[in-house]
């Protein structure tokens, strides 16, 4: 009956997920699953619960879940969700995780535990299928939990399995017909959700020692630019088409250029063209790389290094523009380190010669 199930199960995916399939194609799957259906005995300190943790709801409304005892039967939603469990050390609960291209772009010392997630893939999942999967926990984005996505936070909740948000993926509030509150995204965001996360699986001590790396990190770089007479001056840019973003102070990438010391520059633009690059000529351009386009960097470095309009720029001329990669600096939990390193790297490659 197991092996029925599961291959109901299995075709159900295929074909929610057209030609790509959102299962793992390996001979250990089924394995696999049996062993994570087995898995419901966890250990875990009985007085850190039950606890409370605030959190937002599929309205982007604040409310309080409770847990009882750990998450044993997590299906996680991106990168952050995934890479975030692992380094907390309960990977091996995730019985789903969505929206990782390709494990190569996942930290080397978490290949080995994402492929031992029996359905992994770029594809999300819907309702049915996860239900299907009888999680305990469901992990993601703001847009994961929308109704005709993975279902909303009161569906789930009304069926016992508990629900987070990364707060940092929350839309624009709008306060009435005439008012919108456009969110301020920073690291204390990610700081509280790898927090939240620790508390929630009892791995408060691994938390606390990963939001430390990043805290460190800051200090690092702010201890010895701290007496420079002037900060260097970057842009934080996307290419949408033909148009420009800009990722200004309201945003997590903006928040972390600061942080490590550098002058943002159009902090207030959201759209730009490059006659206004050319009048600002910064010292360091940052281009984000959006998931669909991990490992075509060259081609969007290009656009401005063989951009004839653009040579007499700085930044051009000195090769200090760089790639960020999406899951670096939106909503990216853990993987907030590599945007603070790869922030600070640019604006100050004299300090990582050694390092």
């Amino acid at each position: 009956m197991k092996n029925i199930i599961f291959i109901n199960l299995m075709v159900l995916l295929i074909i929610l997920s057209g030609c790509s399939p959102v299962i793992k194609e390996n001979a250990d799957t089924i394995q696999l699953w049996e062993q994570k259906k087995s898995q419901l005995n966890i250990s875990y300190n009985e007085n850190n619960y039950p606890i409370e943790i605030k959190n937002i709801n599929s309205k982007n409304e604040e409310f309080e879940l409770t847990y009882k005892k750990p998450p044993q039967k997590v299906v996680a939603f991106w990168q952050s969700s995934v890479e975030t469990l692992i380094a907390l050390g309960v990977g091996d609960r995730i019985v789903a995780g969505t929206g990782i291209p390709d494990k190569k772009y996942l930290r080397p010392e978490y290949r080995e535990e994402y492929s031992k997630i029996p359905y992994t893939g770029l594809q999300n999942l819907d309702i049915e299928t996860i239900t299907m999967l009888e999680p305990d926990f469901i992990l993601g984005w703001y847009s994961t939990f929308a109704p005709k996505v993975a279902g909303t936070t009161d569906y789930w909740n009304s069926r016992t399995v508990n629900t987070y948000i990364a707060k940092s993926s929350a839309p624009t509030k709008s306060i009435n017909d005439n008012i919108l509150i456009k969110p301020k995204h920073s690291l204390d965001e990610e700081y509280q959700y790898i927090l939240d996360l620790g508390k929630i699986f009892d791995r408060k001590d691994r938390a606390n020692e990963l939001v430390g790396q990043m805290k460190k990190e800051i200090s690092f770089v702010t201890e010895h630019t701290k007496n420079i007479n002037k900060k260097p001056r970057a842009i934080i840019i996307e290419f949408l088409g033909k148009d420009i973003s800009v990722y200004g102070e309201r945003t997590l990438a903006g928040d972390i250029l600061q942080r490590v010391n550098g002058e943002l520059l159009e902090p207030n633009v959201e759209r730009f063209s490059f006659e206004q690059l050319i009048d600002l000529d910064p010292d360091v351009i940052f281009i984000v790389i959006t998931e669909q386009h991990y490992g075509d960097e060259r081609m969007y470095l290009d656009r401005i290094y063989q951009n004839k309009a653009l040579q007499g720029l700085k930044a051009v001329k000195n090769k200090r523009i760089y790639p960020v990669p999406l899951y670096a600096i939106y909503s990216p939990g853990i993987r907030a380190y590599d945007g603070i390193r790869i922030m600070a790297q640019g604006l100050y490659p004299e300090l990582y010669k050694e390092k």
